[in-house]
């Protein structure tokens, strides 16, 4: 007989879930996206888990049915709060502003926060090929949408004339949003540049070898 898929078994009827226990399971996903954004995938374990959360390791199964099913909230999470985070930015900007300046506030704002303000974002860069791919299949459904945010940033800054036409948008999003997402393996709070520093950098990068001179 051959074995059940894992999403055919019928899900386990858990109790009514108290305040209490909302709290609970937020400290450990909290937690949880402090362990990945440290360790990355293969890295994150159980024991640490429940270590930074004060709890046991097997009172976790009492939120979560498994690891996988934990990393996978975690991971969910890290985008939906990034995309909140950037579209929140971009939508306090003046009116009068331009297709550039919405650009750049969304690169800094996407930059920071998973460098210094949110450690479910870490968690996401930190994961990129690493988590079992149907896991990152379900997450990337997400990550699309935000990354077609950005494409349309990037079309509009072209269509405005403040960025060069010619140049390869597909190629352009994915040059500095993977330049952004892989500073998190670099930067160091302690070290010599902060996070808006490093934006600047970026910024530069953009708008110098993007940007069209007037």
């Amino acid at each position: 007989m051959p074995a059940k898929s894992i999403h055919a078994i019928a899900p386990v009827r858990r109790p009514p879930v108290s305040s209490r226990g909302e709290l609970k399971r937020k400290q450990i996903l909290d937690a949880a996206a402090k362990v990945l954004a440290r360790r990355g995938y293969a890295g994150t374990q159980l024991s640490e888990i429940a270590r930074e959360a004060g709890t046991q390791a097997g009172s976790l199964y009492y939120h979560f049915e498994s690891r996988e099913e934990l990393l996978e909230e975690v991971l969910h999470e890290g985008v939906r709060q990034s995309f909140a985070r950037v579209r929140a930015v971009v939508a306090a900007l003046p009116r009068d502003s331009t297709s550039l300046d919405r650009l750049i506030a969304a690169l800094r704002a996407h930059l920071r926060f998973q460098l210094v303000e949110s450690d479910y974002a870490r968690a996401v860069v930190r994961t990129i090929g690493q988590c079992p791919a149907e896991m990152w299949r379900r997450v990337n459904r997400r990550f699309r949408a935000y990354g077609r945010f950005f494409d349309n940033l990037i079309a509009a800054a072209m269509k405005s004339g403040e960025l060069d036409s010619g140049v390869d948008r597909h190629a352009l999003r994915m040059l500095i949003i993977g330049a952004a997402n892989w500073a998190s393996e670099w930067f160091r709070s302690d070290g010599s540049l902060d996070a808006d520093e490093v934006g600047d950098i970026l910024i530069r990068l953009l708008v110098r070898g993007a940007g069209v001179r007037r």
